[in-house]
């Protein structure tokens, strides 16, 4: 954990994706409304704080967080008068069913080969059949979901089987699957 003071009200804070890992948390189960989340980032403010000598307990605080391609960043900042944000993350889960990891691996070695743009897949096995699942904050080009379809029997555009999937399947790779396979097909 790298942890800067930018000012005496500001503290940036780089978090490696080991360190999120032995946190066991990710950038995208990061909720406050979740309490291992929650106790999470306390503990990871209470480490800045004790670092830089700043105090934010009892203060009204923001918290903002970015991710990047090896872990994220938190910008921690002290309030002097209340504000309330609102971050809206849109994003667009796509899951893929492929009855064999034969075609699985196929669609992701014709992914990584056409690949220009940045979206986190991951992938699952559950009863028997293989998930892609692949996040994006933009809606998923045709290129890919054609690409992508030539391969797979079904696919599913549904959050509450995303939800299903993360607590009922067994996660084979995480975050970005396609790079991280891909360049060893």
């Amino acid at each position: 954990m790298k942890i800067e003071q930018i000012d005496n009200s500001r503290i940036l804070i780089s978090l490696c994706d080991k360190e999120l890992q032995k946190l066991s948390v990710t950038f995208e189960s990061l909720d406050l409304s979740e309490n291992h989340s929650r106790s999470v980032i306390k503990e990871i403010i209470n480490n800045a704080s004790s670092q830089t000598g700043i105090d934010f307990s009892n203060k009204k605080i923001l918290i903002e967080a970015l991710k990047y391609e090896h872990g994220c960043l938190f910008l921690i900042t002290l309030s002097k008068k209340r504000k309330v944000y609102h971050i809206k993350f849109y994003t667009n889960s796509y899951i893929f069913i492929f009855n064999s990891a034969e075609n699985l691996l196929s669609c992701i070695k014709a992914l990584y080969n056409m690949q220009n743009d940045k979206f986190f897949s991951s992938v699952f096995l559950y009863n028997q059949n293989y998930y892609l699942v692949i996040r994006s904050s933009s809606p998923l080009k045709p290129k890919y979901s054609n690409t992508i379809k030539e391969f797979c029997f079904s696919s599913k555009h549904n959050g509450l089987f995303n939800s299903f999937l993360l607590e009922h399947g067994k996660l084979l790779h995480s975050n970005n699957a396609i790079q991280n396979i891909g360049k060893y097909i």
